[in-house]
């Protein structure tokens, strides 16, 4: 792998020396009025929510108007598709998640070259992974979920099948001797939360800062990092590898922020300023104590290189290949017919009670939830929130999901 990122940079570079990608058509005068940052993750998820507390502090010192433009879906896929294809002079920056969407890269194989378009220009913090239950669950530590799952399945619900997660979870059974767990993809961290807390998951497998949120409603059980650099917020929580006498890779959202790598090649000066006012903005108070809003704090902040992040992405890469059968096993969508029971929010979230009594609430989102509305795709984040409102009590919807019905990918909504 190592051998092939070389060999890509090099032809990256030879592409820029023959004329095919001129000096003179990616340097810009810096800096833009209006940048662009595509986020490839969900709203109001940790990588979201760093972003935009970056953002405003990182305005400032770029003297540009930043604005975050979200492109979810497919693990990044979706995200990192439509940045490529924008201008490659910075005026179109990527906000992503490197352990997330490294692994979209070496499974789905896109038709764009990671090395000749990613240049990690910064590092916005290190959000560790964490094992957590409720802190009313009967687990009080990482070795009672081992117990239990010695005896029986243990369902574990994380983000995104195509994780980090996934793979630390597929490695207890021939390490520690447990049954395999039954692992739920919920389709963001803030789910992952919300399942637990409903008590729809007993165990959850996400990052710090979504976890943290819930205050001393959950209890952390480990780290997955080889040390806790977030004891105060984690409850001194310990380090799932030395608790278990184990060895798993280390699981984190390298909050990383991109700029194009053409732009890194050719706009020397370009890149330089962007990484002068990056690390100013980093070493601002005022993003000190944003971050620590969305559950980053000082320790966790950090100061990587291009070189240190490509680095991390290149042993996810490796850790893919060696559990790459894993990835073979396909997560379908679910689907539901369902009565709403109950309106939240001006149809922002819906009540149903599933045929075992159970009651769900589900988000229909303005961006991420495909709606429509008595038989009529409904487009657009006005014109969603306006059918949203429409909705009543009574009235029947199709819905689609990943794992758990907390957040609908699909709504076909009927009101007469």
């Amino acid at each position: 792998m190592k051998k092939l990122t070389r060999i890509t940079s090099m032809a990256a570079g030879a592409v820029i020396a023959a004329g095919g990608i001129s000096a003179g058509a990616i340097a810009a005068d810096y800096p833009h009025k209006t940048v662009t940052i595509v986020l490839s993750h969900s709203l109001g998820g940790g990588q979201d929510r760093a972003t935009r507390a970056f953002a405003k502090v990182w305005s400032k010192h770029l003297g540009s108007k930043l604005n975050v433009k979200p492109k979810n879906g497919a693990s990044g896929r979706v995200g990192f598709d439509y940045w490529v294809k924008q201008p490659r002079d910075g005026s179109n920056l990527l906000s992503s998640n490197v352990g997330t969407t490294s692994i979209m890269y070496v499974r789905q194989r896109p038709n764009w070259s990671w090395t000749e378009k990613v240049h990690f220009l910064g590092l916005m913090g290190v959000d560790p992974g964490a094992i957590f239950v409720t802190a009313k669950s009967p687990f009080k530590s990482i070795n009672d979920v081992i117990a239990a799952a010695k005896k029986e399945t243990v369902i574990a619900g994380l983000s995104s099948w195509d994780s980090p997660e996934n793979m630390v979870l597929s490695s207890l059974p021939k390490q520690t001797g447990i049954k395999p767990m039954r692992v739920i993809p919920i389709g963001g961290g803030s789910d992952v939360v919300t399942a637990v807390l409903g008590g729809h998951l007993p165990v959850g497998f996400g990052k710090v800062s979504s976890i943290s949120r819930a205050g001393d409603k959950i209890r952390f059980l480990a780290v997955a990092m080889d040390k806790n650099d977030a004891p105060q917020i984690t409850g001194n929580a310990p380090v799932l590898d030395k608790a278990l006498g184990i060895k798993t890779i280390q699981v984190a959202s390298y909050r990383a922020m991109i700029i194009p790598a053409e732009m890194a090649n050719a706009d020397k000066a370009g890149t330089k300023m962007l990484l002068d006012s990056f690390l100013a903005a980093k070493a601002d108070p005022a993003y000190t104590k944003a971050a620590k809003k969305v559950g980053l704090p000082k320790d966790l902040l950090g100061d990587w290189t291009h070189t240190q992040l490509q680095d991390v992405a290149e042993k996810y890469w490796a850790s893919y290949q060696d559990n790459a059968n894993l990835f073979k096993v396909k997560v379908k969508d679910l689907k539901a017919k369902i009565k709403i029971a109950k309106i939240k929010d001006k149809g922002k979230y819906i009540y149903f009670t599933d045929k075992d009594g159970k009651q769900w609430k589900t988000r229909l989102h303005n961006r991420s939830t495909k709606f429509w509305l008595d038989g009529e795709r409904v487009k657009g984040k006005k014109a969603n929130k306006k059918a949203f409102a429409k909705l009543k009590v009574g009235n029947t919807c199709d819905i689609t999901y990943s794992g758990l019905p907390l957040r609908a990918k699909t709504a076909k909504c009927m009101t007469k």
